[in-house]
């Protein structure tokens, strides 16, 4: 029988439905499921490149809030990089005052200090030249930082991770234990740029973190405004990958043959008690394994908090890296709008902090993974060049 001619419900319920597709983590492989083209970043890059490119195609490569990579470099200024916050690629629904988009913002950062660094070029590094937005303030348009060159830095070796480096969302091996050596590097790497950093690894506590970003996803994906805004952003089939190149990617041929053909619905909410809800909560199920987890706080909420947990995360995850370890963020609970404040308090006080006074800037897994993983598309270098707010 062909897929033509089964019933949507039924059709749907064999292969796994709307949501299923957004939830679930691509299979490991050692080679890319996208289309070579947009995953072209991730190749070396010529050593002799002109330096602020050479920047920026590192720093292209930074974890970010659903892969939007919200950055404009201006280069208008000789000796310098602007880095904008890119108005068209806020999340305004989960990350309603752009905390997560700075985060993502000082992960970029940080690549591009580690490069300049491999070139014998230190980075003075100006947050907010033009001023702050404020804390209920969509960041689109401002400057978040100028990095201005100037002469002599040393080599970090953390540089040679940056292409290694992947937000593996696959199974991890939770019997397999990550030693303490290894938790007090990624904090004292975190701690370099001045948040706090700390891990969970006892088993009570890693059973109720679980429990609680499971809650935290269910309350993201049957919310209607939260979900959609990540069903726009999914990215169907190699087709649409390469022609985006951001947002979630989901590959593979059957994917892309239901969306044409109109029995996949990206746009289809799951609702409480339905089987579509049921399968999405199954695809949760990889993201409670590992050997535990690692958070960033820091005291108040400022915008260089957010800014530097950023590039605390990146240098913690590359740290993880260079230790065969992996990293993986569970923002969830961590989101801002106003259904996500009871998992949102229940996190902090978890982990040991006051909602009220302290900020979990961050938090995710930490692991042996049981299989590789590829990179995430990245838009080309030329799409981030620009004056542009």
């Amino acid at each position: 029988m062909t897929p033509h001619l089964l019933p949507r419900r039924r059709f749907i319920a064999l292969v796994g439905g709307g949501a299923v597709f957004a939830a679930a983590p691509l299979a490991g492989c050692s080679s890319s499921p996208y289309p070579a083209a947009a995953v072209g970043a991730w190749e070396p890059v010529a050593p002799d490149t002109d330096l602020r490119r050479w920047m920026l195609a590192h720093a292209l490569l930074a974890p970010n809030p659903h892969n939007r990579q919200p950055w404009v470099a201006d280069l208008r200024r000789d000796g310098e990089i602007t880095l904008v916050c890119d108005a068209a690629r806020l999340l305004p629904e989960t990350d309603p005052f752009g905390r997560q988009v700075l985060i993502g913002c000082g992960a970029f950062v940080e690549l591009a200090v580690l490069a300049a660094a491999e070139r014998g070029v230190r980075v003075d590094v100006q947050a907010f030249p033009d001023g702050e937005p404020g804390a209920r303030e969509l960041p689109g348009g401002r400057a978040v930082a100028r990095l201005v060159l100037k002469a002599g830095a040393a080599r970090d070796p953390l540089f040679a991770q940056i292409r290694r480096r992947h937000t593996h969302k696959g199974e991890y091996d939770s019997a397999r234990a990550v030693a303490a050596a290894d938790w007090a590097a990624l904090a004292a790497c975190a701690g370099e740029r001045g948040v706090q950093a700390g891990a969970v690894t006892d088993a009570p506590r890693v059973a109720e973190l679980r429990a609680l970003t499971r809650e935290a996803y269910r309350i993201e994906i049957t919310t209607d405004r939260t979900y959609l805004e990540s069903a726009h952003l999914m990215r169907v089939g190699a087709s649409e990958i390469e022609r985006h190149r951001d947002g979630i990617s989901i590959p593979g041929a059957m994917p892309a043959l239901m969306s044409a053909i109109g029995l996949f619905d990206r746009f289809e909410v799951p609702r409480a008690g339905s089987a579509n809800l049921q399968r999405a909560m199954d695809r949760w199920a990889p993201f409670e394994t590992g050997s535990g987890y690692f958070w960033l706080a820091s005291r108040g909420n400022g915008r260089r908090a957010q800014v530097d947990s950023g590039r605390a995360w990146v240098r913690a995850h590359l740290q993880a890296t260079a230790l065969g370890l992996e990293m993986h963020p569970l923002s969830q609970a961590l989101q801002e709008f106003a259904e996500m404040r009871g998992p949102y308090e229940a996190l902090h006080r978890v982990l040991g902090f006051d909602p009220a006074a302290d900020t979990v800037q961050m938090f995710g897994r930490v692991g042996h993974a049981k299989a590789p993983w590829a990179g995430t598309p990245r838009r080309p270098l030329d799409d981030l060049v620009g004056p542009r707010a």
